[in-house]
């Protein structure tokens, strides 16, 4: 659940308290039809937002009589009853989902390839899941990979002034096999991007190495949630600094 879809759940919880608290008003046996067309006209906007959420429902199930006016009445118990259980589904999800971290859905606009924008798109959601389920071995391997292919689309498109930059590596004149070091040296040398990522980028350098396990063991590689979350920022302040 998104938090657009969870501030609409806490709108209806709302609504439906208010009612509740109007009916537990009503001393009667029986309820008016004008009390209950509410109600239910609220469960039917909830239902739209949620489907399979309710159970279900049918007001004739909780028809009484009808008045000498022909005005319908329904049993204050039952609706009481259908509201409370409806009142003790919603708090339940509202309580669950308060207490996951909620990710966050960023458009890479700045993107040239659209069949690469879907790919970061897709990475930038599964890195915050990762990170959520603490494997941080993913997070910093997701990073790397996403920062390195945000850089060279960067700087494919400033082509010339990246390969003329001081930073830039003299050995290598193709950007595309520029390692994540170089490709953010270039971009801070250009001021593409902010010369944060250049400090906070020692926990990235290793990335591509954390991918084989021989490496890992070999080189001595360790990483934890401090690196992870570093990983992290960094990517988020490439996209800060490239939305602008």
């Amino acid at each position: 659940m998104n938090e657009a879809q969870l501030k609409k759940m806490r709108q209806f919880y709302h609504s439906l308290l208010g009612q509740q608290r109007v009916l537990n008003q009503i001393t009667h046996a029986a309820v008016p039809h004008h009390i209950v067309v509410v109600l239910i006209s609220e469960l039917e906007e909830l239902e739209k937002e949620f489907p399979r959420l309710l159970p279900k429902l049918d007001v004739k199930d909780f028809f009484s009589y009808k008045s000498g006016t022909g005005t319908p009445y329904y049993y204050t118990d039952g609706i009481r009853a259908l509201l409370a259980t409806i009142l003790g589904r919603l708090q339940v999800l509202i309580e669950e989902t308060d207490s996951i971290p909620v990710t966050e859905r960023k458009a890479f606009t700045f993107i040239q390839s659209p069949e690469l924008r879907k790919v970061i798109e897709r990475d930038f959601s599964e890195v915050q899941r990762a990170y959520i389920a603490e494997c941080w071995k993913s997070v910093i391997i997701l990073c790397g990979g996403t920062i390195e292919a945000i850089l060279t689309d960067l700087l494919l498109a400033n082509g010339a002034r990246a390969k003329s930059s001081g930073a830039a590596p003299g050995r290598i004149s193709d950007i595309t096999k520029w390692d994540l070091t170089d490709l953010i040296s270039v971009a801070v040398d250009l001021k593409l991007i902010s010369a944060g990522v250049e400090k906070l980028s020692h926990s990235l350098r290793e990335y591509r190495n954390l991918v084989h396990p021989g490496n890992e063991i070999r080189n001595k590689l360790t990483f934890d949630a401090e690196e992870a979350r570093i990983a992290l920022e960094v990517l988020n302040i490439v996209y800060r600094d490239l939305s602008k």
